[in-house]
């Protein structure tokens, strides 16, 4: 049930980001139809257009919000301890994506989203710096975001895109700012930081 979920958050966030790159380029009004031809391109996944089906579509300005549902095929396989998890995801183009590999690629757009959003943090501690002569002194990333917004920092970033709260280590003179990254632990291999 857990993979399943995930699999199914995978593609809503598919659908998030592919509404962000439409909403990116949109000059007026998104049509349907416009939604629905990058939608069925998304990901580098060609989908046949007819296997996406847009319930609606919202503009505001340059932005857009496009609901829609694209046909999908779960193939599950037996794993450890006899239990059922899913291996490969099929979308209207009748091809299977493993996975395992969608996961990974998910966390690597991932890791480049929380180490910009580090490096955002990181720039706002060193205009900070270069204003009072120190480094902020926070227990806390949340505390630390709420001394820099907004006159350092414009928007408040509290959680990373594993919706995990950022870590501030920091003291006058240095700081470490860190995302546990996907798998949520502190101070494993896979964690994103930034130093000063």
């Amino acid at each position: 049930m857990l993979k399943r979920s995930l699999v199914i958050s995978l593609l809503v966030a598919l659908f998030v980001g592919t509404g962000f790159l439409v909403g990116a380029r949109a000059a007026g009004d998104l049509t349907p139809s416009e939604a629905r031809r990058v939608i069925a391109r998304m990901a580098g996944i060609q989908l046949p257009s007819d296997a996406v089906h847009v319930k609606e579509v919202s503009t505001t300005g340059s932005s857009a919000v496009v609901v829609a549902q694209v046909e999908t095929a779960f193939r599950f396989v037996k794993g450890d301890n006899d239990k059922w998890r899913i291996a490969e995801i099929r979308t209207g183009d009748r091809r299977w994506e493993d996975v395992d590999m969608l996961v990974k690629a998910l966390n690597v757009e991932k890791t480049a989203r929380a180490r910009a959003e580090l490096e955002s943090i990181a720039t706002a501690l060193e205009s900070y710096r270069r204003e009072h002569g120190f480094y902020a002194e926070a227990k806390s990333e949340a505390k630390l975001v709420d001394q820099l917004n907004p006159r350092y920092l414009a928007r408040a970033i509290r959680v990373d895109p594993w919706h995990q709260p950022y870590a501030y280590e920091g003291a006058r003179t240095a700081f470490v700012l860190r995302s546990s990254g996907p798998d949520a632990k502190p101070n494993t291999s896979d964690d994103v930081t930034v130093t000063r």
